[in-house]
Formats: structure tokens, sequence, C-alpha cells
């Protein structure tokens, strides 16, 4: 009797594996998929101390400090055709009794501004620095204004002057940047 079901059972697995649930695979459903992958990066970081407005020729204090940075990384065609959205997060730190305007400058080559980010930090002190968080979200059209840019320019106005202050003004930012790829 055992053999019975053993010679059963072996005849019945083959057979099922030719009749198990296969659908037909449609290979034109391909060109209707799409890959969203998902990209976070540092973007801008630094550390500002009274000193850091010093102007070196004139040995007096200035109420701005600005750099500039290169910014290749979305223009190109590949980039600009895919990119959905830009989230940028920025964080800042102040321990300095005076606030901060933080000005973002997005430019081309020809110094053309495409897209400017703009926002403030509390002053603080060194006992009791402020935290400021700040987020910007670009999609729709401005994001090929944000693909057109190579360089940015980042600049830093104090509310008040800086001469002989104690403490320092934190800045970080991060960016996620959302795409979309059909393959």
């Amino acid at each position: 009797m055992k053999k019975k079901i053993n010679l059963i059972f072996l005849l019945l697995i083959p057979i099922l594996f030719f009749y198990a649930c296969v659908k037909d695979t449609d290979f034109n459903q391909t060109d209707d998929i799409e890959v969203t992958p998902v990209l976070e990066l540092d973007f801008l970081f630094f550390n500002l101390e009274a000193e850091n407005f010093l102007d070196i020729n004139t040995g007096e204090y200035n109420l701005f400090v600005s750099d500039t940075t290169d910014y290749t990384f979305l223009n190109d065609e590949f980039t600009a055709d895919n990119l959905l959205k830009a989230n940028f997060l920025f964080k800042t730190t102040n321990s300095l009794p005076v606030s901060f305007t933080s000005q973002i400058q997005f430019l081309n080559s020809n110094n053309e501004i495409f897209y400017e980010i703009l926002f403030n930090s509390d002053s603080g002190t060194i006992n009791n620095p402020t935290l400021n968080e700040f987020t910007q979200t670009i999609e729709g059209s401005q994001i090929t204004e944000l693909t057109q840019a190579d360089r940015v320019i980042v600049s830093i106005t104090a509310s008040a002057n800086v001469d002989n202050l104690e403490g320092l003004f934190n800045f970080q930012s991060k960016t996620t940047y959302f795409l979309k790829v059909g393959l």
C-alpha cells in the first residue's frame, strides 16, 4: 500500500509542474517600468566666528561673508530630463548675539541667477545657542532653473557689527533629490 501512495505521489508531482498557474508574460510592458531613485547628499557646511567677518585688506569688520562653490552636479541632460523634485534642508546653530540672513544663489557661468533661497537665523548666546531649521522644496518649472546652474554662492549677512563678539555660527545643509527614470 505504501508503494502505491509513493508511486501516485511521484507521478502527481511532474503533472503539477506542467499545470501550475503561469500567466503569459507581456514583454511590451517593459516600456512602462520606471525607477525612482532618491539621493541624499550633504550640500553646504561651514563655521563662522567673528574674525571671519574681518576684511584682510582694510582690517575692518564687514557685515557680510560670501563663498562660491561649483555646482555642476545637476546641469547635464540626463538630470535635467529626470529630476522631479529637490528638498533642501538648512540647519544653523548660532551662539553669537547677532542674527544672520543666509542667501543661497544658483548661477550659471554668465552670473545669471536661476534660483535663490533666503532665510534668517535668530541670535543666540554661548550658553544658549539657537537652532534654526529651514526647508525649501523645488519642483515643477523651478527644477529646470535649478538644473541650469553651475555655481552656488552662499552669503551670510549679520544684522549688526560682529567686532569682538564671542561665539560661533554653524551652517549645515543637506539636499534630497528625487529622480524618475524610465527604462
